[in-house]
């Protein structure tokens, strides 16, 4: 009986699968039913073994250049990535270890009098001013006198010399308007895995450059 039995269940595995293999269809499966937007998938890139080996090599290197720094700066981008490279600084969460730092030049420079004491000693500096022939004579809110604003150093210093031969005394040259040249973010105390971060992170700005520079007074 028990052969018997074991015969049945052999004839009706072999069925089953008889009726599964005619059943399916021949050939590849056809999977296009669930694709979903086939035509808007691209390939941006592939990068080679050879390329890929390379920048495991460079950020190896540069973090062992940059290990141990108790600040890290990222500079050399265009003014035009800042806010792209905000964006990437914010995404790593840094806290107050970062911060910005800018080199500015003068692109104005004026001809002055430093602030005096009080408003009356202020008025009475302008009439004195004003009795010696200077005519371009301006008094600023802070009690500061504004002899004339020159595109260049040289040009105020010509005028500085002019007026010193009027017997004007106590007047100088100093910057008027400042415009940045160059913004760098700081990250200060950075780890082994923020320094591996910012590595792979200066690929995406071609010009910038990261090292290891002294931190700024707190």
């Amino acid at each position: 009986m028990a052969r018997f039995l074991f015969f049945i269940l052999l004839v009706a595995c072999v069925a089953l699968g008889a009726h599964i293999a005619l059943t399916r269809p021949q050939g590849a499966p056809d999977v296009s039913a669930r694709e979903r937007n086939a035509a808007e998938i691209r390939i941006l890139a592939v990068t080679p073994p050879e390329a890929a080996a390379r920048n495991a090599q460079e950020t190896r290197r540069a973090v062992q250049a940059l290990a141990g720094a108790a600040c890290v700066e990222f500079s050399g981008f265009a003014a035009t990535e800042l806010p792209r490279a905000r964006e990437a600084f914010a995404a790593l969460r840094l806290g107050d270890r970062l911060s910005e730092r800018r080199v500015e030049d003068a692109s104005r420079f004026w001809v002055f009098v430093p602030p005096a004491r009080d408003r009356r000693s202020a008025e009475q500096s302008v009439a004195q001013l004003r009795r010696q022939g200077v005519a371009d004579v301006s008094l600023r809110p802070d009690n500061a006198i504004s002899l004339g604003i020159f595109s260049t150093e040289d040009g105020a210093r010509r005028y500085l010399a002019q007026l010193q031969t009027r017997g004007v005394q106590g007047a100088e040259v100093g910057p008027f308007a400042r415009e940045t040249r160059d913004t760098s973010l700081l990250v200060r105390d950075p780890d082994t895995e923020t320094v591996a971060r910012l590595t792979i992170l200066q690929r995406d700005f071609p010009n910038a450059q990261l090292r290891a520079v002294a931190c700024p007074a707190s």
